[in-house]
């Protein structure tokens, strides 16, 4: 699932899933800094925190909408 990492100085220094094993802290990744969500390897964002939050929710109910339908 989707979740939030935190890009400082071209390395990932903030995860908020510690067992992510495609972006662990440290990896060095060439993006601004900001708050990313992040989908296995890939990052959307650069996003404030509050962004990424609201962002990362709209796309877990989309998703939870998604398994739902008939």
């Amino acid at each position: 699932m989707a979740h939030i990492v935190e890009i400082r100085n071209g390395a990932i220094v903030g995860n908020d899933e510690p067992t992510d094993e495609y972006l662990p802290v440290g990896t060095h990744i060439a993006q601004a800094d900001g708050f990313y969500v992040s989908f296995g390897m890939d990052v959307e964002g650069p996003y404030a925190r509050n962004e990424a939050d609201e962002r990362l929710n709209h796309l877990k109910r989309a998703t939870q909408a998604d398994l739902e339908r008939p």
